[in-house]
């Protein structure tokens, strides 16, 4: 919401400084539509290191029971994964209390030669910076949609996603702030791949 309020303000306020340039940036805008916002401005693609993204969907609750739950997915996931070949990973979980429980059942399993890491906004700053060096072991870093825009985690070969995130929420009727934990969009889902 803050970003369409900033983008329509610029947009306004161009009318009154015509000599004003403004730069929108990201990986999954839809260029078309802000071009013709902005009087056809013009569209610079910058390629960058492009990878083949292989995406693998395994909705919840495929032939398993009700209490099968996102982390149970997850912890599945990354155990597939640590069979299948060599490679540190990216788990998306929505919320920090995930990111302890995950971990916990990660850890419970003893893979061998892996390091399990979180990351989420309230961890320590030492800790953050964990993630961005490279280990002798395999990383699992399990995080919070923190690592979905902000920051890049070098070395990640394989992103496990939940689909799920805290989600800031208005509510003009008690006119609070929330955050509940809701379906990620689509273009998110994107991001996220390709990390």
């Amino acid at each position: 919401m803050n970003i369409d309020f900033l983008l329509g303000y610029s947009r306004l306020l161009r009318k009154c400084r015509p000599e004003l340039r403004v730069i929108i940036t990201s990986a999954t805008i839809d260029t078309e539509a802000f071009s013709k916002a902005f009087d056809n401005a013009p569209i610079i693609e910058v390629s960058g290191r492009v990878y083949p993204v292989d995406v693998q969907y395994a909705p919840l609750g495929d032939g398993q029971s009700d209490a099968y739950t996102y982390i149970d997915a997850a912890v599945d996931a990354v155990e597939q994964v640590v069979a299948a070949g060599p490679g540190d990973m990216l788990v998306f979980m929505p919320t920090e209390k995930d990111i302890h429980e995950t971990r916990r059942r990660l850890e419970g399993r003893q893979f061998r030669f892996t390091e399990i890491l979180p990351l989420f906004g309230r961890l320590t700053s030492a800790d953050q910076q964990k993630v961005f060096h490279k280990q002798r072991y395999r990383r699992v870093v399990v995080a919070t949609n923190i690592a979905e825009t902000s920051i890049t985690i070098p070395g990640i070969r394989y992103v496990i996603d939940t689909g799920l995130a805290r989600i800031s929420r208005y509510n003009p009727r008690n006119q609070t702030q929330r955050l509940p934990v809701e379906a990620i969009s689509q273009s998110s889902a994107m991001q996220r791949a390709g990390r």
